[in-house]
């Protein structure tokens, strides 16, 4: 298995190769003080080949002034920090569990970032569509029913329901 990084920024993608991130950070010069959209690529290899996307994951992040995203800044790590508290709920009773914060929402592809993406695949790495057509789809709908299930959770936390 290994993992891609992609950034949408209005109608290109910018590979992010993952022996660039270092310490946490991702370093594009080209998008300095840009929100894109991320996409973290799980995909399996043949002869160290994309084969097959095993996952995707969409978050949108912005870099600073310097073209520099650190994975460890307060607001990432915030939302990571929530998810966590929504896993760790599952592991409790329905008593033991507190007020939850809200759940965060996912971040999820436009049509356009979808064509996009699907455009630059198809394009660089033709095997990835063809093994696995469904994959970006699959992934947006497995988003939306953990973040379904997280707000589920959160008004039972808050004796909502």
């Amino acid at each position: 298995m290994r993992i891609k990084f992609l950034c949408i920024l209005k109608d290109q993608v910018v590979e992010i190769p993952v022996s660039k991130i270092k310490n946490g950070k991702i370093i594009k010069n080209e998008l300095s003080g840009e929100t894109v959209l991320k996409v973290e690529m799980i995909y399996e290899t043949e002869n160290r080949k994309p084969l097959k996307i095993v996952n995707m994951n969409f978050n949108k992040i912005t870099f600073d002034r310097h073209g520099v995203y650190d994975v460890n800044n307060t607001s990432a790590s915030k939302n990571f920090q929530v998810k966590l508290e929504y896993i760790f709920s599952h592991f409790s009773n329905a008593d033991e569990i507190k007020a939850l914060p809200i759940p965060i929402a996912p971040s999820i592809p436009t049509d356009e970032e979808i064509l996009i993406i699907k455009t630059y695949l198809d394009k660089k790495y033709p095997l990835l569509l063809t093994n696995s057509p469904r994959a970006m789809e699959d992934s947006i709908y497995r988003m939306k029913k953990i973040h379904k299930k997280e707000i589920e959770t959160f008004k039972k936390s808050h004796n909502i329901i």
